[in-house]
Parts: C-alpha cells; sequence; structure tokens
C-alpha cells in the first residue's frame, strides 16, 4: 500500500521515493500485530490457537522486528515521527487492553494502621480501572482501520517538511483508501457476525445486517470511484478493475466462506492492486 502511493503520487504530486517510511510500514506491522501472542490464551477461536501454538516462534519474529525498527525513526522528518507517534498508539491499543489493579480505600487505611493481613486483604473488595481494546468498542473497530491504514500508507510517507498536505491529489488518495479499506473491512464483520453476537459486541452488520452492510460496501466503492475520476483519471481504469474484482468478493462474502477468502482474497487485494500499478 505504500509502494502503492509513491508509484501513484511519483509523477503527478512529484513525491520522491523513501526507504525509512516503507521500512517502518512493513516492521511496524509485524511488530503489532504480533503483540496478541503476549496475551492470547488460544481458546478463543482457530486462529487464536494456532497463535498459542506458535507462540515462541511468533515472540521471536516480535523482537526481531522491534530491533530492526530502532534506526529507522532516525531517518524520519519530524513531522512524519510525531504523526507516527499517534498511529502507533491507536495500533497497540486497538488490541491491548488496560487493566489496572486499583488499591482499596480500606486497603490503604488497613496498612497506615499496621493491621493489615492477608485474611483481610482477601474479604476486601479490590477495584479496577478497565479499557477495552478499542477494537471491541462498538462501532469503532473498522473505523480505527481505515484510518490507520489510509493514513499510515498515504499522509506518513509524504509528511516531509509540511505537517498539512497540501496537494489535493494526495487528499484524494488518503480518502480513496480511507473507503476503500473500510468498504473491504466490511465483509470481516460480515464472516465475524455471530462470534460478536456472542460476546455482545455491535459492530455495523449487526446494526444493518449482512445485505444492507453490503450495500454501503458497493456505495463505499462508489465514493471510491468518483475520487480516482476526479483527481487520478490516468489510472482510472486500473483503479476500476480493482473496484470491479472488489465488487464480487463484498457480495459473495459470508460467514460460511473459509479463512482464506477474507485474509488471503480480500486482503490480498492491496497486493494486487499494488503488481498491476506497477506491472502499468
Amino acid at each position: 500500500m505504500g509502494l502503492s502511493s509513491y508509484l501513484l503520487l511519483f509523477q503527478s504530486a512529484g513525491i520522491s521515493f523513501e526507504l525509512a517510511p516503507l521500512w517502518i510500514l512493513f516492521f511496524g506491522t509485524l511488530v503489532t500485530y504480533n503483540l496478541c501472542v503476549f496475551y492470547t490464551k488460544g481458546t478463543a477461536s482457530e486462529k487464536f490457537e494456532f497463535i498459542y501454538k506458535k507462540r515462541n516462534f511468533l515472540k521471536i519474529i516480535f523482537f526481531l522486528g522491534s530491533i530492526l525498527l530502532i534506526p529507522a525513526p532516525f531517518f524520519l522528518t519530524l513531522n512524519q515521527f510525531w504523526f507516527l507517534v499517534h498511529l502507533a498508539i491507536i495500533s497497540v491499543f486497538y488490541t491491548v487492553p488496560i487493566y489496572i489493579e486499583l488499591p482499596s480505600d480500606k486497603i490503604i487505611e488497613e496498612e497506615v494502621n499496621g493491621s493489615l493481613d492477608k485474611n483481610t486483604e482477601s474479604t476486601i473488595k479490590k477495584s479496577y480501572f478497565f479499557v477495552p481494546a478499542w477494537r471491541n468498542i462498538p462501532y469503532l473497530k473498522i473505523f480505527l482501520i481505515a484510518y490507520v491504514w489510509a493514513s499510515a500508507t498515504v499522509i506518513f510517507p509524504m509528511l516531509h517538511e509540511h505537517l498539512i498536505i497540501q496537494n489535493p491529489k494526495t487528499i484524494a488518495l488518503f480518502f480513496e483508501r480511507f473507503f476503500f479499506t473500510l468498504a473491504i473491512t466490511i465483509p470481516f464483520d460480515i464472516r465475524d457476525e455471530n462470534d460478536d453476537k456472542k460476546v455482545g459486541l455491535n459492530t455495523l452488520v449487526s446494526l444493518l445486517g449482512s445485505l444492507k452492510s453490503k450495500i454501503l460496501a458497493l456505495f463505499l466503492l462508489v465514493i471510491c470511484g468518483v475520487l480516482t475520476y476526479y483527481f487520478h483519471a490516468n489510472y482510472f481504469l486500473h483503479f476500476v478493475s480493482i473496484y470491479i474484482l472488489t465488487t464480487f468478493l463484498i457480495i459473495f462474502s459470508s460467514h460460511k466462506r473459509f479463512e482464506w477468502y477474507f485474509t488471503g482474497f480480500i486482503d490480498g487485494l492491496f497486493v494486487f492492486e499494488f503488481l498491476i500499478l506497477f506491472l502499468l
């Protein structure tokens, strides 16, 4: 996705290729996607069971990715660095909940008086500060995904000397990427509809239903088409070919489809988009 942005904006907006942002996108994604290995129990689903069984190998990948990330920020502009910080915060707390045990007022009072023992402590009801992983906040998940992916792959690489992107082609590409990512994330909510119902998580699909959600996704693709027609006309046919393929994948998506339909074909649209663009 980052490479696609460079290829699309190289001629039209005069954006030059830089290695450091792409390096961070690759290893940063590798690290944040493997954060779940530190708290996955392996009982939630087949996917998490796999993560739990391979946890030692995935921890090695996590730490190697972290080490390889260390030098990259020094090659960024200051604007790129600070923009990256807020994306990193969202990416981490998207999957990592905040859970802090707070000391009870009675515990503190007993400690001051020196009369607290283990039996007393066990009978005192403790309080907790808890914020769920942001992906578990109703209706928020797919918007976070769309914002982070669009910002990380369009705005972040293009922030050089200026903090505000003023080139209309770059802005249009950001919104195209945002709406496109939003559209292809809806099938994932369709896939997870039953699991989300079990845990009481409300999503767009649970609110609208599968059919209306698919119609919404297709409407978002139309918006993407309008943006590319007016701002990236030279690549319009390239985008249209992607949108046509995406349309069929959205229409035929359901919770009965095998996992590779989503993580292979739908997620793979970004790879396919780059390959077509590169060949052109």
